[in-house]
Formats: C-alpha cells, sequence, structure tokens
C-alpha cells in the first residue's frame, strides 16, 4: 500500500523515529526488545540484551502509511519487513555502559508522560518529509451515519447497487406487459405511508368528489357540460352536492368505481414526508428505467385510489389514454397499503389483459371508442381455461406490482369487500417523452371526437400550459428522477 519514493533505495529508521520523536507522534515504548532486523538494508544491528528507551508510532502515523496497527500482523516498510508496527528510538539518556538487566522483562518506566496528538495535516508532513505518499487506511469501524429522521432511516434506498428485480420479472413485464414484486417494500414504509395518507383523505373528501364530477360532465354528451365541466364543478361546496349532480346525469353515484386524490408528493398541506421521498426516490425510479428500458425516468404523478364497499367496478382502460404524453413507455407501480386477498374473498387488486400492451390492431382498426372493447375476454382468450386476463393477489404488505401505460386493465366492485382498500400508485414515464398538443382540447371544431380521457386532467392541468407541446422540457412537478446526475430534485 505504500509508494516509495524514486529516490529512496532505503529507509533510515533512526530518522524517522526521530522525526517521530520530536513531533510528538509517538508515546513512550515499554519493551526492550521490540526491534529485531528482517533485513541488512539498515547496516544497523540491534540486541535484544539493550535496553532501549523508544517510542511507539501513534496509529494516526501508521494510517497515514497506510497500515493498520495489529500486533500479530506482518507489515513493511519499504524493503523492511518488521514483525511489529512499533519503531524504537535510541534515547540519549541510555547507554551502551548501563549495567544489564537480568531479566528479560521490559523495564516500566516511572514517570508520567504527557501524551500529544497530532494533527492530520502534520502526519501527512512527516511522511512526505521521508519519502513517502500518504494514504487513506483501510477502517474497519462502520462510518458514523448522519443523524436521520424516523422516516429517512425506515425509507429503503441501495444507490449502490441495482433494485433486486429478477430477470423472470423483467420478462413477465415486457411480454404480458405486468408484473409482481414481492417483498418489494418494507411493511414499515406501508405503515408510515398509511399514517399520512389516510388523514389526507378525511380532509379532502370534497375535492376528490368534484373530481369525478368533472370526468362525468367532461364525459356528457351535452356540449354546454362538457366545455364547462372544470366551471361547474368548482362551484360545488358539499358532497351531497356532488352527489346530486352525478345522479342528475343518470349515474347512481354508488357505483362509481373509487375516489381519487392526486400528487400527495408536492401537495402544500399534506404533511407527507414518506411520499415525498418514496416518489422521488432512486429505489423506485432505477426500478422503472430497468422495467421500461429507459436510461432517463421522469416523476409524472402519485394517486391513492380510495375503493370503498359498495363502490362499482373499474372498467378497462389504460394509463396513457389519460396522460398528456405521447409516448409507449410509461409504467405504474401499485402499492397496496393493506393486504390484498384473493378476489373470492373480496379481493379488489388490479386484473390485467396479458399482452395488451402490445395489441397495436386494437386501436388502429377498431379506433378508441369501437365495440371490440367490450368483448376484450373473447380477444384474449387463449383457451378454454385461460381467458387472457390474470392477476397477482393475494397480495400481502410490502408487495406490488407494475402495469405499463398501455395495458388494459380493471378491478373488481367492492360487493363483497368488508373494508376501505386503499392503493398509492406511482408513475413514471420516459425522460424524453413529449407533450402532445391536443392535451387540454374538449371539443374538435370539426366535431371529431378529442382522443383519450379526462380522468388525469386534474393531475397535470396545474403544469400542461408551461411546456411546450413536441419538445424536451423540465419542469418541478414532472421531476426527472433518474439517472442521478439529471434529476431535478
Amino acid at each position: 500500500m505504500i509508494r516509495q519514493h524514486s529516490e529512496m533505495k532505503s529507509f533510515n529508521l533512526l530518522a524517522f523515529c526521530a522525526l517521530v520523536h520530536v513531533t510528538g507522534a509517538a508515546r513512550p515504548c515499554e519493551s526492550s526488545h521490540i526491534l529485531t532486523r528482517q533485513s541488512s538494508c539498515l547496516g544497523e544491528t540491534y540486541s535484544r540484551r539493550e535496553h532501549v528507551a523508544g517510542f511507539v508510532v501513534s496509529n494516526e502515523v501508521v494510517a497515514s502509511l497506510g497500515h493498520r496497527s495489529h500486533w500479530s500482523q506482518r507489515r513493511r516498510i519499504g524493503n523492511v519487513a518488521y514483525k511489529h508496527i512499533e519503531f524504537c528510538a535510541l534515547s540519549e539518556s541510555s547507554s551502551r555502559s548501563d549495567t544489564k538487566t537480568t531479566s528479560s522483562k521490559p523495564r516500566r518506566r516511572q514517570q508520567s508522560v504527557q501524551m500529544k496528538r497530532m494533527k492530520q495535516s502534520e502526519i501527512h508532513e512527516l511522511v512526505k518529509g521521508l519519502g513517502l505518499e500518504p494514504v487513506e487506511p483501510p477502517s474497519s469501524k462502520k462510518k458514523r451515519q448522519p443523524q436521520t429522521k424516523n422516516s429517512e432511516k425506515q425509507f429503503p434506498c441501495p444507490t449502490e447497487s441495482k433494485p433486486a428485480i429478477s430477470i423472470q420479472t423483467q420478462l413477465d413485464f415486457a411480454r404480458k406487459g405486468h408484473a409482481v414484486l414481492r417483498s418489494f417494500l418494507p411493511a414499515n414504509i406501508i405503515q408510515s405511508l398509511r399514517s399520512e395518507l389516510l388523514p389526507y383523505v378525511e380532509l379532502h373528501q370534497l375535492e376528490a368528489w368534484k373530481q369525478k364530477v368533472e370526468v362525468q360532465l367532461a364525459d356528457s354528451s351535452d356540449s354546454y357540460h362538457r366545455q364547462n365541466a372544470r366551471s361547474i364543478a368548482s362551484k360545488f361546496k358539499t358532497v351531497e352536492d356532488c352527489r346530486d349532480l352525478i345522479e342528475s346525469l343518470g349515474l347512481d353515484s354508488k357505483d362509481l368505481p373509487f375516489l381519487q386524490h392526486f400528487n400527495t408528493w408536492r401537495a402544500v398541506n399534506a404533511n407527507a414526508p414518506t411520499v415525498r421521498k418514496l416518489c422521488l426516490s432512486a429505489y423506485l425510479a432505477q426500478s422503472a428505467s430497468m422495467l421500461l428500458d429507459s436510461p432517463t425516468v421522469r416523476l409524472y404523478q402519485d394517486s391513492l385510489f380510495h375503493k370503498r364497499p359498495g363502490d362499482g367496478w373499474t372498467p378497462y382502460h389504460s394509463d396513457c389514454r389519460m396522460a398528456p404524453f405521447d409516448s409507449s413507455k410509461m409504467i405504474t407501480f401499485w402499492i397496496p397499503l393493506q393486504k390484498v386477498p384473493e378476489p373470492e374473498f373480496g379481493g379488489t387488486g388490479l386484473l390485467f389483459v396479458d399482452g395488451s400492451h402490445c395489441d397495436f390492431a386494437l386501436p388502429y382498426w377498431n379506433g378508441m371508442e369501437g365495440t371490440e372493447y367490450d368483448r376484450l375476454e373473447s380477444r384474449y382468450r387463449r383457451d378454454d381455461h385461460n381467458d387472457g386476463v390474470s392477476h397477482h393477489m393475494p397480495l400481502e404488505v410490502g408487495d406490488v406490482t407494475v402495469h405499463n401505460g398501455w395495458t388494459l386493465h380493471c378491478a373488481d366492485a367492492g360487493d363483497i369487500m368488508k373494508e376501505d382498500r386503499y392503493a398509492f400508485a406511482i408513475t413514471y414515464v420516459d425522460g424524453r417523452a413529449e407533450i402532445r398538443d391536443d392535451v387540454l382540447v374538449v371539443d374538435r371544431t370539426d366535431g371529431s371526437l378529442v382522443k383519450g380521457d379526462r380522468e388525469d386532467v386534474w393531475s397535470f392541468r396545474p403544469w400542461v400550459e408551461d411546456v411546450k407541446p413536441r419538445t424536451q422540457f423540465r419542469h418541478p412537478f414532472v421531476p426527472i428522477v433518474w439517472p442521478p446526475d439529471h434529476r431535478d430534485l
């Protein structure tokens, strides 16, 4: 580990010891037979029978030389190996004429010597003066971690290694458009998410109902409702007002599939540090990069889905139809905040249509509203025992499902649910994905239908008008989160 000066042919031990003695980087040595010559390059011979008033080099000096001060290990300084990392200098007070001792035990030094600790810079100067280059010592002790908040201590964020996603899981995601990551998050993180998100749900029920009103109005056949959906929804003051409006449209408010809350990670009043850390974490961002095969990843949004007993089923849909991006690379991590049983026991986890993310023929030949969407089970059926629809239930706390943005998926109604089901979804998109130019268009002038659904408008409306369509962009509301040297936050 020690790199010798090019002109240094031998190591002058006595000069080294003298420097150590002068600088105070040593303590008194009690042994009278510390040194044993292992090589003839020094030219001196030391006798075990002579008492030596010496000094033991401090750990700092030894460390600067790239050594550990360990009693039994052999170390090497220049061309000379010693059995101990202890160097002694002959003291002026000792003399060859002194009476020889009859005992081989070291003589105890009576007076106390005050030790002086050298500064690191002084040690480095000492070592350089001897023709050596200081090196950082290998430390066997664990570095003390800086104190962090509880949520930071709990959060798993392996920054030096890739997330543990098997090749088989990556193949499942690529082929089927969905996969499951078992025990992907620890239980204490899920508990922290629950403790932060459930109070948020209670405080923002009215906003969730307003969002449902706007979505229903935007899909209405009445052009007035479509063009004024936002302003109409914003006027409601109570949840009951929202329910009445939905029922006036011929819908039963109990048939709503869920209530949804967007972007808790950047909500000012959310008080959700774990949510923010998880959404922005390298742990999820790198996982998204691996599964999407995309070198750059952007956080699109987070969504909290609140499904209550008696809520209706979630129809088949794909997330990319609701997003403002023109991209095929989008992924959602669906994180249940409690156990999800099998469907026959009330489980309302996601049901996926295998391979639907690769079915380009469906929208190409049938449009976005064709009748073929009403018979997906027949379209994707493999045989009499496999209708092409699969799921990953039961899900334990910490299990996470992932699906491609174009994968068709749905969820069963909450008819036999025994308690509310909360799921937290985090969506990432290719960092180079561009924004379409028609994302906020309600009605086209030629009367043609606007492509896409209006479900996510509440999510992207605050920032999408700041971005020029069909260009590369950066925006703090949809930050780049991978790779680390390109992160916006």
